[in-house]
């Protein structure tokens, strides 16, 4: 590959606030990213509000009003159109060309993630769903465009997800210390990766889900800074019912998503609470406890943790960092980890998972696997993304 050649990669994540853009750089013979920029391209609001719908009518499994196909093809294509723009805007930023740009890696928006087996007759299927449609994306751009990342994590038996830990066994996979690698998005997942030791991953649980669903009676679209967690008590007696909910003594490999971490879930555990203050502040701890009890029940115990490298959008949650930083680092622990921002590797907390997606792309490109059976429960390694040329 010639050394002037880019990749782009493209992600909305669950909070769907707009898109993640990051221009990323190899060198021959590396698949190590090196971040050059990135943006935010927030979705138009009545994007935005479609979406929400979608998602919000999709996570709940069914809908009162139900979702039409005239939507969700819609969206397909209109998200694609976005997202096209998304990586031109970054082109011109950096005053380059589309030649320039060896792919676009784009994981569109997930508006459906079921990794369950559900079944349907005498088939057992496990399912997701993404849009942003990438011939929309490669037609507009001139660009090879690389997407569809989960499908064939799922074909071969596993869940599809984290795709994360590739990104963090690229990076730490020659470490000689232990490091726990934990993203809180939507929903946190936590990656355990070092030299010599066979990575796993999962997803924890809910990350900024839940905080940002109670922000809305706020009319925000999430707390900021953890300020309104500071409003209100936390009901430690709710926290503890709800940790006592399945999936969070599930065994890895594991992953969820917002159809799981809902409103229904949050009726389900912590109705009795009434002023919303109060909820809030419950909730943001017990995202924080959530993370600290898997620790303690799946990672702790098995390995000894030298470095907890957090990323995500909920490190700006002042109010759930220093709940977190308080949980992990209680007595019980006698070897504590040192904590640290993914900032110092390269990776940008920001962009970490667009970051994901251009690696994935890339690795695509080069015909190499790029999923970890230890992490998916997938049978085997497989490559994921699916190539739309120009």
């Amino acid at each position: 590959m010639p050394p002037n050649y880019y990749v782009i990669g493209l992600n909305s994540g669950t909070s769907f606030d707009g898109i993640d853009v990051a221009l990323v750089k190899f060198k021959t013979g590396s698949l190590i990213p090196k971040f050059i920029d990135g943006i935010l391209c927030e979705y138009p609001k009545v994007v935005k509000d479609k979406v929400g719908n979608l998602i919000i009518e999709t996570c709940h499994g069914m809908s009162q009003r139900g979702v039409s196909l005239r939507e969700i093809s819609q969206l397909n294509f209109l998200l694609g159109e976005l997202f096209a723009d998304a990586a031109l805007q970054i082109i011109k930023k950096n005053k380059l060309k589309s030649k320039d740009i060896l792919l676009i890696a784009s994981h569109g928006q997930t508006v459906f993630h079921h990794p369950q087996i559900e079944e349907i007759g005498k088939y057992k299927v496990r399912s997701t769903l993404q849009i942003g449609e990438s011939s929309i994306i490669a037609q507009k751009t001139g660009i090879t465009t690389v997407s569809n990342f989960r499908e064939a994590d799922i074909a071969a038996g596993g869940q599809g997800a984290p795709l994360v830990p590739y990104l963090d066994w690229v990076i730490f996979n020659k470490s000689k210390n232990i490091k726990a690698v934990l993203n809180i998005g939507g929903i946190s997942n936590v990656t355990i990766v070092g030299k010599n030791i066979i990575p796993i991953a999962f997803d924890i649980g809910p990350g900024n889900a839940l905080i940002d669903l109670l922000a809305k009676s706020y009319k925000k679209d999430f707390d900021q800074d953890g300020k309104l967690a500071l409003r209100g008590n936390v009901y430690f007696s709710c926290v503890e019912k709800a940790l006592k909910d399945p999936y969070f003594n599930k065994k890895p490999p594991k992953s969820t998503g917002k159809e799981y971490f809902n409103l229904a879930f949050i009726k389900k555990y912590f109705s009795k609470i009434k002023k919303k203050e109060d909820k809030i502040a419950t909730i943001t701890y017990f995202t924080a406890r959530t993370i600290q009890y898997s620790f303690q029940k799946f990672v702790f115990p098995q390995y000894k943790v030298d470095e907890l490298v957090i990323s995500g959008g909920g490190i700006k949650n002042k109010t759930l960092m220093k709940y977190l930083k308080k949980l992990i680092t209680v007595e019980a622990y006698s070897h504590m980890p040192l904590l640290t921002i993914s900032n110092k590797y390269g990776l940008p907390s920001k962009y970490k998972e667009a970051i994901l997606f251009a690696l994935l792309g890339y690795t695509c490109h080069l015909g190499k696997t790029n999923n970890i059976p230890s992490c998916t429960g997938a049978k085997k390694k497989v490559i994921l993304g699916k190539i739309t040329e120009v």
